[in-house]
């Protein structure tokens, strides 16, 4: 690890590296002004594979240099790449900086959980609870509880099903078609073996507060949900104000 300056330009973080739920546009503002005085920040973190550095911590002094139109930062470079840097984020400021919240710790597992980069070991096995809550510095019960909301979540997906009788169309759970009163408990149904239609995957929600600068709030929604979302969000946001457009010619 060495310590140097290095263009923010170079800095990517748009690679689920970010470990908040979100960015504080006062905790940025706040610093861009201790900046602004001549403050000096401790150098961000930040993992080098070759060719891009991943920033694994420091998000806020990030965006508060891009705020001043700052174009360098001083950043500490590990080696590695995207992997090293979620796994360095997942358990970043557990004992410095701004604390992180149940929402931050939340994501933390969540993400060590589900994404595909980090969720298994170097053996190809899944991680026990025990790893992660020592990557994510929390507690062994928290990781178990989040991992049991996961599962309950998949199943619950998969036992609902939309239903039309006649005019009216209502969500059934089919948790216990199947349970008739002759039927032991844990035994299979009787209809178990025939096939089923696999039921599509919840849409994911993210509770997201922008700020009202439109130069910032692209930044802060590229580090937060990745370059893929926006790219895909820029697309659906054309399309949306296109069709608006022939809308409102028609009248």
């Amino acid at each position: 690890m060495n310590t140097t300056t290095i263009p923010l330009a170079q800095i990517r973080i748009d690679g689920g590296t970010q470990p908040r739920v979100e960015i504080s546009n006062d905790l940025v503002a706040e610093y861009a002004e201790q900046l602004r005085t001549g403050t000096e920040f401790p150098p961000v973190t930040t993992f080098f594979d070759g060719a891009a550095y991943w920033l694994a911590d420091g998000f806020h002094r990030y965006h508060a240099h891009l705020r001043l139109k700052l174009t360098e930062i001083t950043a500490e470079i590990h080696q590695g790449g995207q992997r090293e840097a979620i796994l360095y984020a997942v358990g970043a400021n557990a004992e410095h900086g701004q604390r992180r919240t149940n929402r931050d710790k939340h994501k933390a597992v969540v993400t060590m959980l589900t994404n595909k980069l980090v969720n298994k070991g170097e053996d190809g096995n899944p991680l026990s609870d025990r790893e992660i809550a020592r990557l994510c510095k929390v507690h062994n019960d928290t990781v178990g509880r989040i991992r049991k909301e996961l599962s309950v979540g998949i199943r619950q997906i998969g036992a609902h099903r939309t239903v039309k009788r006649g005019s009216s169309v209502y969500v059934q759970n089919t948790a216990k078609i199947g349970r008739g009163k002759g039927r032991a408990f844990g035994s299979p149904s009787p209809k178990a073996f025939q096939p089923v239609r696999t039921p599509k995957p919840a849409m994911a929600k993210t509770a997201l507060e922008l700020p009202h600068d439109p130069d910032y709030a692209a930044r802060a929604l590229m580090s937060v949900m990745g370059e893929e979302f926006v790219r895909r969000l820029i697309e659906s946001l054309n399309n949306c104000l296109k069709q608006k457009g022939r809308n409102n010619g028609q009248h």
